[in-house]
């Protein structure tokens, strides 16, 4: 088209052909841009997957400090547990103000490039760290001219003030690292010996295959450090160093390496670059921590197992009383057999009402005894360090006349149209002379450990009634308690396990989904139910239009259409029956809408 005078027809042809060729490059790239998106979403998992290493680590040292403290150890001992639980936290703050410092450039960069994208262009997850929104919605994925608009100066391949600045917070991030996680002191000979990093040493290598020098530098920086903590500090160092430049094909010399991630960089690889740093940071946080956790030393509980524990100095009260209950979790090992010692209202302990108890861990210790108030007092064999000890425990408990109770098994109301649980206790009468009754039209049947009540009539409220035959034959009122009676709670519709308290749902969860699901949620009653029919709402050529099914499963029409649905559609159901099984009448339960993400 340079060549000479051209006619208007040549003119239009060459138009034609560089829209053609343009058209080619936007098909091309798309599927590049993707593959960016989607690596940037591995890095992110990858970051979270340590994360989730580094709270363990955490959680490791916090464990063995409350370990130290309930052995009453020596004060030196939990001292250096908590300074080494100290370091641990100031690594973690370093490395989360990094790790946001990146993912802020990140944001801010995209804002930059398309003023319509929220801003700032991250969450804040519970911890307090940043995390790069999907980079789907972004309209402007190709732009390669705000990277390095930001990082190089104009027309070079030289950073700019900002770009200087990514490199800087990572080499500071790096040093500063690196000597948190170096410092420590032990006594050797009866000396105090102090490892330290000096990381002025270090050498920037020239190129990736250019880190001779570097590597020198590092082996000669490790020579002041503590010889277990040489190769993750080595490691860390690694991580966080990047050259200062490549050689690119028919250039003299190296472009620096902030111009080999941001010069002609789409927006989204860009973006991809800080999210790879993030990931960087993370990956030291927890080779450092795992560092100075190593240093720590505490006695440790065998256990394989974690249950909650509920106890009382007494379990037994007036009314009018209160009962302080406590509430923690227990740990034991459920291989290790249980020893006990223990005294039934015998304070002083005495040899001769000495009782023994030994059986699986977690077994349940028998207790009786005449009516009234009863003190246990013992103690409980605990191995620590390979070493037997006895640990003391108290329980106060009272024993009572005989008397009854009823108690609704489904949240103390009993329901139209279900087989309501009632669970009776006639402690010190004949099981086979105990009666129970109600009013109000409820029929009462016994079923193994339970009787069931079935409401049939109108009434709002009902009175259950207990009876029993003493020894003499004699009838003996027991109970007397009234029930509030309510219709089955409509159930609830399910999507991708997910219900309308969360209308945001993930298009690859939708995709996976297969059937609607009706159920009552968070209810402690058990009540089956199926969906019997459905209705999908779709768009389609900007007509919206339904799609129907016959049962809980979507159609093949529907997961079509979900297919094809983009981020930020709206998935809506509606017109959805459902019927308790077995042999329910189908009834409307309204409808579900989620947003896709």
């Amino acid at each position: 088209m340079g060549g000479g005078k051209e006619t208007p027809r040549q003119k239009l042809i060459g138009l034609m052909y560089l829209v053609l060729m343009a058209l080619l490059a936007m098909n091309v790239s798309k599927s590049i841009l993707n593959a960016f998106i989607t690596i940037n979403e591995k890095f992110e998992h990858a970051a979270e997957l340590t994360h989730e290493t580094t709270e363990g680590l955490i959680n490791r040292i916090d464990g063995q400090l409350v370990a130290l403290k309930s052995t009453k150890a020596a004060k030196a001992d939990i001292k250096k547990v908590e300074e080494i639980q100290k370091a641990a936290e100031e690594i973690r703050e370093l490395s989360k103000g990094t790790s946001n410092f990146f993912i802020k450039e990140a944001a801010d960069m995209i804002t930059t490039s398309d003023n319509l994208m929220p801003t700032p262009f991250y969450d804040t997850d519970d911890d307090g760290y940043f995390h790069l929104k999907h980079m789907d919605t972004l309209s402007k994925k190709d732009d390669y001219d705000t990277p390095p608009h930001i990082y190089l100066l104009e027309g070079t391949h030289e950073p700019s003030e900002k770009g200087l600045m990514v490199e800087k917070r990572l080499f500071d991030f790096r040093d500063s690292i690196v000597v948190m996680a170096a410092k420590y002191q032990e006594e050797k000979g009866g000396k105090i010996v102090k490892y330290f990093i000096d990381p002025s040493k270090i050498v920037r290598p020239h190129t990736k295959h250019d880190t001779v020098e570097f590597r020198k530098s590092v082996d000669e920086a490790l020579k002041t450090v503590h010889p277990d903590d040489r190769d993750r500090i080595r490691r860390i160092i690694n991580i966080l160093t990047v050259p200062e430049g490549e050689y690119h094909k028919g250039e003299e010399h190296p472009i620096p390496w902030i111009a080999t991630q941001f010069d002609h960089a789409v927006i989204v690889a860009a973006a991809t670059v800080f999210t790879s740093l993030m990931n960087d940071v993370k990956m030291a946080e927890a080779l450092a921590i795992e560092t100075v956790s190593g240093r720590a030393t505490a006695p440790t509980f065998k256990f394989n197992k974690v249950e909650p524990l509920a106890f009382a100095s007494t379990s037994y009260i007036n009314q009018g009383d209160s009962l302080n209950l406590k509430v923690m979790i227990a740990a034991y090992d459920s291989t290790e057999k249980m020893e006990l010692h223990y005294w039934i209202d015998d304070t002083t302990r005495s040899k001769d009402n000495m009782k023994k108890f030994k059986g699986r861990a977690g077994a349940s210790l028998p207790l009786g005894g005449s009516v009234g108030e009863h003190v246990v007092v013992g103690t409980i064999a605990v191995i620590e360090k390979g070493i037997k000890k006895w640990k003391p425990w108290k329980f106060k408990y009272s024993v009572g006349a005989p008397n009854a109770a009823v108690a609704a098994a489904d949240l103390n109301v009993l329901y139209r149209g279900w087989d309501n649980k009632l669970k009776v206790s006639a402690s010190g009468y004949d099981p086979s002379t105990v009666s129970v009754s109600a009013s109000g039209g409820v029929s009462i049947s016994k079923k193994g450990d339970f009787y069931i009540a079935k409401v049939k009539g109108s009434a709002k409220k009902v009175t259950i009634n207990v009876t029993a035959k003493d020894a003499k034959g004699n009838s003996v009122s027991l109970a007397k308690e009234e029930f509030r009676v309510f219709p089955l709670p409509a159930p609830q519709i399910y999507f991708a396990n997910q219900s309308i308290d969360k209308p945001v749902l993930s298009r690859s969860m939708a995709r996976k989904a297969s059937k609607l699901v009706a159920k009552l949620g968070n209810s402690p009653l058990n009540v089956p139910y199926e969906v019997t029919q459905f209705n999908m709402i779709v768009v389609k050529n900007g007509k919206m239009g339904t799609l129907e099914s016959k049962s809980a499963k979507l159609t093949g029409a529907m997961k079509a259409a979900i297919k094809k649905m983009p981020s930020g559609s709206m998935l809506t159901f509606s017109g959805v029956k459902a019927r308790k099984v077995p042999g329910g009448k189908p009834m409307p339960i309204g409808g579900i809408a989620f947003k896709l993400r």
